[in-house]
């Protein structure tokens, strides 16, 4: 299941009326447990089609919960440009970047895509530092985002799990010490779409 701390961070961003999109999906429970938290405008993605089949079997059991699930590849989206308030990732990006630069600028390209324009949110799931990561997805000439907020997670097998979801300053420091602890942690960048530029 998902730890407390990233719930606590879904709530605290994400609102229940949002049409939220989750890619790499998976066989996770994250949209399951977010609609029975009340979110009910829930779709995943992912390019597995056994996964698919699964978490269908899954939503079957469970009484047919109402979530589309649908076998896409996250760098070409079959939804329309601003189709989604709130796109989720949670280890997709990672997985791309370990295949090369390019696949992982191609999904971010699609999640800006289908982001509405005005205020639209990209909640990103690593164990990447921000020193590493956020000059990958903070581009704003590309992606038209900028870092709302970032959150710290100590990861589910460290003994002071307890001391979690702790909010991080959103501008990275070069403290040897701060780089420590964020080595240690996970965290989740919740990226903000600017509002649309209109002629003057």
């Amino acid at each position: 299941s998902t730890c407390s701390a990233f719930r606590e961070a879904i709530r605290e961003n994400v609102h229940r009326s949002d049409q939220i999109l989750i890619v790499g999906a998976g066989t996770s429970r994250l949209a399951e447990e977010m609609y029975n938290d009340g979110y009910s405008n829930v779709f995943n993605v992912d390019v597995s089609q056994a996964a698919c089949k699964l978490l269908d079997e899954r939503y079957e059991r469970l009484g047919g919960l109402p979530i589309d699930n649908r076998c896409e590849d996250v760098r070409s989206l079959d939804f329309n440009d601003g189709s989604f308030d709130v796109v989720i990732d949670k280890g997709t990006l990672d997985a791309l970047l370990c295949a090369n630069t390019a696949s992982g600028e191609a999904m971010l390209a699609e999640v800006s895509r289908v982001l509405r324009q005005a205020g639209g949110l990209f909640v990103h799931v690593t164990d990447c530092t921000p020193d590493k990561r956020l000059p990958l997805i903070q581009n704003k000439s590309k992606y038209s985002w900028g870092l709302l907020k970032r959150h710290r997670i100590a990861p589910p097998l460290k003994a002071n799990y307890s001391a979690i979801a702790t909010p991080a300053p959103a501008t990275s420091t070069s403290s040897a010490m701060q780089t420590e602890k964020d080595e240690e942690c996970h965290h989740v960048y919740v990226m903000k779409r600017f509002p649309p530029v209109l002629p003057s």
